[in-house]
């Protein structure tokens, strides 16, 4: 058993829920299969049979959330800089009232040297064929520590975990598409990321607690698209792991257990070319 979890972590973290950039035969027939965190979250459950119980949250007073925020650069949680970042910086979520597949890609992210709890963000994103520039910010607001009285404590200390504290944080994002575009707008809403700190210092995404604020997705961006002629107003949410959830926006939209699998039923959503690895965030987007 313990091996099994041993191989299980060391496959969550270095792996993350990235698809295989080196799949050579990418599946075309129904159903198709998904890279999520859902196995090894549930590895770490005392009893994956019985009700979740509440997390037990501590807010950190203003001080201590402003002190954190200067001493920690929360930057590669959201972006991974190296040359191998693609698919690590690309997140799928749900769009309309039809919850329709939307892409999300980040091309940069920063820290405000001036104020440290903003972020700077540039990406673009696709929904459907068209792919739309935009610029933003993410502004943290609060910071609390937690602990799940569902989860194994035993497994903490083990070297792929070495857990000093979880936190789970909540922030305020604004995403401005390129207005020169056909049928632009504005994302907004708030942002929820869990995440922990090593015993040495580094931190890393949580994804066990289902319950947590970000639902086990890493981050989850969760508000609404609004055209800038304010005619239009569509929802959204996007995650770093948007399966860990989804079915809870749409029923039965993931299926199976050890291997999770998108329901064909969903497919028409834009998720035939989940597998396509066109990199389309490379592309020049067109400007109608």
């Amino acid at each position: 058993m313990k091996n099994a979890f041993c191989l299980i972590l060391i496959a969550l973290f270095g792996y993350g829920c990235t698809r295989k950039a080196n799949e050579s035969s990418k599946p075309t027939a129904i159903p198709v299969k998904l890279i999520t965190h859902k196995e090894a979250a549930d590895s770490l459950r005392k009893d994956t049979t019985v009700p979740l119980k509440p997390l037990r949250i501590s807010d950190l007073s203003t001080e201590k959330t402003t002190a954190f925020f200067a001493n920690h650069n929360l930057t590669a949680l959201f972006f991974d800089s190296t040359l191998e970042g693609g698919y690590a910086n690309r997140f799928d979520g749900f769009y309309g009232t039809d919850f329709y597949r939307i892409e999300f890609f980040y091309s940069d992210i920063h820290r405000d040297s001036l104020q440290p709890n903003v972020y700077h963000v540039k990406g673009k994103n696709r929904f459907k064929k068209t792919i739309t520039p935009f610029e933003g910010t993410i502004t943290f607001s609060k910071l609390a520590t937690f602990t799940d009285p569902n989860l194994n404590e035993e497994h903490y200390d083990h070297d792929e975990f070495e857990l000093k504290q979880a936190y789970t944080t909540e922030a305020i994002f604004e995403f401005r598409e390129n207005q020169a575009a056909k049928g632009s707008g504005i994302f907004s809403g708030k942002m929820f990321m869990d995440f922990f700190e090593r015993k040495d210092g580094n931190i890393e995404l949580w994804y066990f607690s289902p319950n947590a604020p970000a639902q086990a997705g890493g981050f989850k961006f969760e508000g609404n698209w609004v055209n800038y002629k304010k005619t239009l107003n569509k929802p959204v949410v996007w995650a770093k792991d948007l399966f860990m959830f989804a079915n809870n926006i749409l029923t039965d939209f993931s299926i199976g257990e050890r291997e999770v699998e998108i329901n064909k039923k969903y497919r028409h959503l834009g998720w035939d070319n989940y597998w396509e690895n066109d990199e389309w965030w490379h592309e020049s987007p067109t400007i109608q």
